[in-house]
């Protein structure tokens, strides 16, 4: 009998002030193999702001494929990859839920599969939005 490995979307993001894209990849990746997972798709959006979800086509095609059914868990780095305003970080995460698909961030160890991992999720998009608005460490980061 065979066991079908969980299908996983990576996504990654850095905007054009930042390093790291061959980190966040790595780590997914190596993620993925620690945890028996099968990677899907991995969708990059290189040089392109957290701030609007225009303009990152790799974002608007993992969306599309998470219509189709075509994986069952999305996986980020940080959820500042995935978005930087609470609206679309909140929206897309309750797509997701309602298509059945998981959420992780790694590095953060959050998920939306239970209820206080969907509040813990809610409570990092507010701090990641704060940290945009230079309320952390004063930064102004995308």
């Amino acid at each position: 009998m065979t066991t079908s490995k969980t299908k996983v979307a990576i996504y990654a993001r850095v905007n054009q002030e930042q390093e790291g894209l061959d980190t966040q990849l790595q780590a997914l990746r190596a993620y993925c193999e620690a945890n028996g997972k099968e990677i899907y798709a991995e969708y990059v959006d290189e040089g392109v702001s957290g701030m609007s979800m225009e303009g990152r086509h790799s974002l608007q095609r993992l969306l599309e494929d998470a219509e189709k059914q075509e994986f069952h868990e999305v996986v980020v780095w940080k959820i500042n990859r995935l978005a930087r305003k609470s609206v679309d970080f909140l929206t897309m995460i309750h797509k997701l839920d309602e298509l059945e698909i998981a959420f992780r961030s790694i590095t953060e160890n959050f998920e939306n599969s239970t209820p206080i991992g969907k509040f813990a999720l809610q409570m990092m998009a507010a701090v990641t939005e704060l940290e945009l608005a230079g309320g952390e460490d004063g930064r102004h980061d995308q």
